[in-house]
């Protein structure tokens, strides 16, 4: 059985544009502004967990080092790491979330 879930064939990360470009198997291109990841990072600090809030929520601005992408880990067969200039680097960005982050209108 096929898996339905996206696959990326070719992932760069432009930093010159703060851009994470991804090409994915049914040969549609995405690109990601930094920005738009930090602002959709899923990890529990930034969304909150057992009841909290999340560090995002109430924020109106981030600083530019929390915008500004420094890199991106393949986990697994199913996920990006996404890490930014600040050091915050605890998001994992699976190919069906990002995915649907591309289909979405930015924040």
């Amino acid at each position: 059985m096929r898996n339905l879930d996206p696959f990326p064939t070719r992932i760069d990360l432009v930093r010159a544009d703060n851009v994470l470009e991804v090409e994915w198997e049914d040969g549609a291109t995405t690109q990601f502004e930094g920005a738009r990841l930090r602002w959709a990072c899923p990890c529990a600090e930034c969304r909150g967990e057992a009841g909290q809030p999340g560090r995002l929520e109430g924020q109106a601005e981030l600083d530019r080092d929390e915008l500004q992408l420094s890199d991106v880990t393949l986990v697994g067969q199913y996920a990006l790491q996404i890490a930014f200039a600040s050091g915050h680097a605890t998001g994992i960005y699976t190919f069906r979330y990002l995915r649907s982050l591309a289909t979405q209108t930015t924040p």
